[in-house]
């Protein structure tokens, strides 16, 4: 019996001694991002044996033995082979197989394989826009993009300045035409988070952007946010906080050295001194700066979502909280969007989908923040006791400044503004294909924002004379936007003996932009209390207005692609446009464009080179794209209202404000482009190389009616004039290296623009911008920096005596020793309006970026690099800083700085009271500083744990943004955008602030 027993227990426990004779290896399969790779083959070599990775990219398999390997492949990823050894945990990076990639990417009203390209179109994946915690998508693609040229805004909620390949106009608005998921937009991307973007697409020739036809004269930006996607559901979790650093920009004179420094302006002047003793205010400077500025303010951003689906039906949802305080007691900027997609398979034939992206923002600043540097650093920041009669309310408590500067503390006190924005954006596509070879689309998308702008002003009496407000006053504006567009296209698809290849497509398009605005205001509430911030609480003085406006264009278009043979190719489109802006005559116009590229490295005589030159394309392009963004209805004239006093009486008036022209039409810019493709060492190093030309022509103008027309001299008039040329190059090179578990990449990427006025029309009338400092002439560049040379400072009245004209004439008959001597340019013995010259430019010889990527198994590190070389800015706070005759608060050690002796200075004019040679009033080069500067904007190390307490994937980063800028621009910040005519201007400017963040990335 109990041999019968053993014998049964040898039995059962037999298979298992067997199963256990067998090793379990577990394990996650993820792209070079970390992100988990779904359905991975994971096979033991030289068997059929093996299984596939989930959803969350993780494996089991039993192996034989430890000498097994085990055989990772995945369609489009290179097969990587692991030998099993002593490990029971192998963790597997996969990277992508160049030549099996074949990236999509998003054209006009459609799609098409990267490789197949012929257009100049750039692309940045998701991934990459998310690295950066930003109030706006643009600020993460700095120096990403070739042609690219980002300003970035450090205002909380502010908007970067966007200029693909420079600029096609200079009285119209520069910002490119966004696209997002296929609907084009009114404004900017500001309301979008980073967590929702799939990819971005950059079109920047008009062989890729003609499509678009009338709106594209600036570049395209197209979109695609994340959607559903067929599996397992997945949620990911995104938090990150961080912490701006606000420095004092300058060093600042304290009370002492301030009345030191007020002395000397004095004395020089012959005026006597302002303080009889500086020495009386030793420790009794007043820290304005931090009264009101703080140091650090946080920033903030949590974002979560989902995805999943099946065949018949896929769908995501966004939500993203984003905040970012301002460097004030108040004020900052704060969004809530949200974003959610639902796509239905019906059929075969039938497939639709909607998008919903509900959001709110809330916005503003009180804005003062250079009166905490500019205001004297005697004055108290509250009245003494003495001063106060007790009958002040809680604004009117603070003390005046002599300095003219009102005091910051109060005014922030008392600032009460509120901007908020209720919008909604929907779309939604309906898809038929009733054969395999054609599909119709159509798509229609709305758009609603709803704005409520309030703002309160308290009546306070810091000083009767100079500081107070009489009377409160409620403002309300409240601007509605509503948009609509409706697309329709039909595509044929055909492939002829596998080797020629045709997609042919029809649409028009259909789009409306309706706007109305309201407002109001009304002064004198009963008190200041919060609950009688209303208009209806207003007692006196009630003021309204409102206005609306509606704008539409009508599109027609078409497309052919070719390719054969995968190695020619072909693309033309025809877009035309008619617009509600232009009278019947002017109403329509044309914009065609034609592409071609050859595949060089798919010729037989590239053969014996192919395993190192694995893809070699040649691309040109040519066509045209159009600018109406003028204001409605300019081919009528417009009256203005003002006022006119006849006696004791005030005369409500109204006059010609705008003279109307009906013969206004379409500016036009004409483009060229040829390019570069190139796929070397088994895509360990791709780049392209393209060079463009672009001629505006027609450019829309608004330039001031002649004044013998009778006409008030503020009458103007819309009008086509003048051409201008651009032409540059855009250049990207990326290495990408991955041995065993480490991995590199370095992308790089060169631009470069250079424009010229070709014409200026009949009469050649230089355009001026910012109170003449810039000019623009036929033969030059936009918007140069236009004023007189300063050369140096006389130093003895030698120097003075000998600056004459040929007959002796002083050329600067008030200057005086310590002051700028100018330049007379022209050498007429005259020293005058035509002695201004170039001297400067704000438009940079060449922009760069340089992104590293290293990771390490778990580890990962990331740095952008952006970099601006050869532009010129103008530091318009050097007048404040270091002229006297106003009593504001001078930098630390002008004393020292300014000129004080011979030899002691040849750039800083003396100190002094007075200007009578016009040091600081002449706009000259004085104020002209190098703009060029180098900026790390983003530095972040993470690490990544997978399967941590049953969750996918947890990551966790620590970064820096803009903590490191190397620059010899003086100003607050070297990033300085504007106008065309107005661009570099230097001044108070917002700055853009080093910030410091903790976040995570999960999974599950």
């Amino acid at each position: 019996m109990k041999k019968n027993i053993i014998i049964f227990i040898i039995l059962i426990i037999m298979p298992s001694i067997v199963i256990n004779g067998q090793i379990q290896i577990k394990g996650t399969v993820t792209d070079i991002n970390r992100e988990p790779l779904a359905g991975v083959n994971v096979i033991i070599k030289d068997t059929q044996k093996g299984v596939v990775t989930d959803t969350d990219g993780k494996y089991s398999i039993m192996v034989p033995d430890e000498n097994s390997i085990l055989v990772f492949s995945y369609i489009t990823y290179k097969t990587v082979e692991e030998k099993v050894g002593k490990r029971r945990v192998i963790n597997v990076i996969l990277e992508e197989d160049v030549k099996q990639l074949e990236e999509i990417v998003v054209i006009g009203y459609g799609v098409v394989k990267k490789s197949d390209l012929t257009s100049s179109i750039s692309s940045v994946k998701g991934t990459d826009v998310q690295s950066m915690t930003v109030g706006n998508i643009n600020q993460s693609l700095q120096g990403k993009v070739p042609g690219l040229q980002i300003i970035g805004s450090g205002a909380p909620g502010g908007q970067p300045k966007v200029l693909v390949r420079g600029f096609s106009t200079i009285n119209l608005g520069t910002d490119p035409l966004y696209v997002v998921d296929g609907i084009p937009l009114s404004g900017g991307i500001n309301f979008l988070s980073p967590n929702e973007i799939e990819n971005i697409e950059v079109l920047k020739d008009a062989s890729a952007s003609a499509i678009y036809g009338s709106r594209a004269s600036n570049g395209v930006i197209m979109v695609t946010t994340k959607r559903g996607k067929e599996g397992k559901l997945a949620y990911n979790l995104d938090l990150s906080y961080g912490l701006q650093s606000m420095k004092k920009p300058y060093n600042m004179a304290d009370a002492v050295e301030y009345a030191e420094i007020m002395n000397l302006a004095a004395l020089n002047a012959g005026y006597p001194k302002v303080f009889e003793d500086p020495q009386e205010y030793e420790g009794k400077t007043t820290d304005w700066w931090h009264a009101g500025i703080k140091e650090t303010s946080p920033q903030m951003n949590l974002s979560f979502g989902f995805r999943g689906g099946n065949e018949k039906n896929v769908y995501s949802a966004n939500i993203t909280y984003y905040q970012q305080k301002s460097f004030y007691e108040k004020g900052g900027y704060e969004r809530f969007t949200s974003r959610f997609t639902n796509d239905f398979k019906f059929s075969k034939i039938f497939s639709g989908g909607i998008t919903l992206n509900p959001r709110f923002e809330s916005w503003g600043n009180p804005g003062n923040w250079a009166d905490f540097i500019r205001i004297d650093p005697i004055t108290p920041i509250y009245k003494p006791a003495d001063q106060l009669t007790g009958d002040e309310n809680e604004y009117s408590i603070y003390a005046r400044s002599p300095s003219y500067v009102w005091n910051p503390v109060a005014a922030v006190k008392r600032w009460n503004q509120k901007n908020k924005s209720y919008a909604l954006s929907t779309s939604a596509f309906l898809q038929i294909q009733p054969i395999s070879e054609i599909v119709f689309r159509s798509q229609v998308g709305f758009e609603l924002d709803s704005r409520i702008s309030d703002a309160f002003y308290p009546d306070f009496v810091i000083d009767a004379a100079h500081e107070f407000q009489t009377y409160n006053r409620v403002e309300r504006n409240q601007p509605m936007y509503r948009n609509w567009s409706l697309q329709n296209t039909i595509t044929y698809l055909k492939t002829i003996n596998n080797k020629h290849n045709i997609t042919a497509m029809l649409g028009n398009t259909l789009e409306e932009w309706n706007g109305t605005s309201l407002w109001g205001t009304k002064e004198k509430t009963p008190n200041n209390s919060e609950e009688l911030r209303e208009l209806d609480a207003g007692t006196l003085n009630p003021q309204t207005g409102g206005t609306s406006y509606t704008n539409s264009v009508m599109s027609y278009f078409a497309r052919i692609m070719y390719n054969r043979d995968n190695r020619y190719y072909l693309t033309a489109t025809y877009r035309v446009d008619g617009s509600s802006k232009f009278l019947e005559k002017n109403k329509w116009a044309s914009f065609p464009s034609i592409s071609l590229a050859w595949r060089i490295s798919q010729e037989n005589f590239m053969s014996g080179i192919r395993d190192v030159v694995n893809d070699l394309k040649v691309r040109i392009g040519a066509g045209q794209v159009g600018n109406q963004n003028l204001p409605a209805a300019v081919y009528m004239s417009k009256l203005g209202k003002g006022y006119y006093v006849f006696g004791d009486n005030i005369v409500n008036t109204t006059y010609p404000s705008a003279i109307k022209n009906e013969d206004i039409k379409w500016e036009t810019v004409e483009d060229k482009n040829i390019g570069i493709d190139f796929n070397l060492l088994q895509g360990k190093l791709s780049g392209s190389l393209e060079y463009y030309v672009k001629n505006t022509k027609d450019m829309l103008f608004m330039k001031a009616y002649p004044n013998y027309s009778g006409y008030p001299n503020d009458a103007k008039i819309w009008t086509n004039i003048g051409s201008m040329k651009t032409k540059g190059v855009d250049a990207n090179l990326s290495y990408s290296e991955k041995v065993n578990d480490f991995y590199f990449n370095a992308d790089v990427t060169f631009t470069t623009f250079n424009v010229k006025m070709s014409s200026l029309g009949g009469n050649k009338e230089p355009l001026y911008g910012n109170n003449e400092k810039t000019i623009t002439i036929e033969g030059e560049e936009p918007g140069y920096f236009y004023g007189y040379v300063a050369d140096g400072i006389f130093q003895n009245q030698t120097e003075i005596n000998s600056h004459t004209s040929e007959h002796g004439i002083f050329l600067q008959p008030y200057a005086k020793v310590g002051d700028i001597r100018f330049k007379d340019i022209n050498n007429d013995g005259v020293l005058d309006a035509n002695d201004r010259t170039k001297i400067g430019s704000p438009w940079a010889d060449f922009t760069m970026g340089i992104n590293l990527n290293f990771a390490y198994k778990n580890i990962d590190l990331l740095a952008n690099f952006y970099c601006s070389f050869g532009n010129n800015l103008v530091d318009q706070n050097k007048n404040e800083l270091h002229n006297c005759i106003d009593k504001t608060n001078k930098i630390a050690g002008l004393t020292n700085l300014a000129w004080h002796g011979e030899g002691t200075s040849n750039d800083i004019p003396k100190i002094s009271a007075i200007d009578n040679n016009e040091n600081f009033s002449k706009f000259s080069s004085f104020y002209i500083e190098d703009g060029s500067f180098i900026r790390l904007k983003n530095l972040q190390i993470g690490y990544t744990f997978n399967q941590l307490f049953n969750i996918s994937k947890v990551r966790i980063y620590l970064a820096g943004q803009n903590i490191l800028t190397l620059t010899k621009y003086d100003g607050i910040d070297p990033e300085v955008g504007g106008g065309v005519l107005g661009f570099g201007f230097g001044g108070w400017d917002y700055p853009i602030q080093p910030t410091f963040l903790i976040g995570t990335n999960i999974t599950f």
